[in-house]
């Protein structure tokens, strides 16, 4: 059974990936070369949390790449950056979603701060 995906119409946003590879010799984030992503969506709107010890931000936007409609679909990983609206992005959290009853990629979530 195969889910079916949104139109490609929906996916309307881009964003560049710059994949986080470790450290450097002074302990900074070293990045590789950043590659374009095409055709995906970003909801942009923060998500909180309530806890006793006040509000704790959990993600700025949530992106959304669908596989056969977003080009490329990398291997995202966490404390990777990704840039969009002029602004840099650190990825938190990447949940591969699957077809149902299958191993086959259907959609990557990402969540950013």
């Amino acid at each position: 059974m195969v889910t079916p995906k949104p139109p490609a119409a929906f996916c309307v946003d881009s964003f560049i990936y710059k994949e986080y590879v470790g450290l450097n010799d002074w302990s900074e984030a070293e990045y590789a070369k950043p590659v374009i992503i095409n055709r995906c969506r970003i909801d942009r709107g923060a998500e909180y949390s309530t806890t006793s010890t006040g509000k704790q931000l959990i993600y700025n936007a949530l992106v959304f790449c669908y596989a056969g409609i977003t080009s490329p679909v990398p291997r995202f990983k966490p404390q990777s950056v990704l840039v969009f609206d002029g602004i840099e992005h650190t990825v938190t959290k990447v949940v591969p979603v699957h077809e149902a009853f299958s191993s086959t990629l259907y959609s990557v979530e990402i969540e950013v701060i």
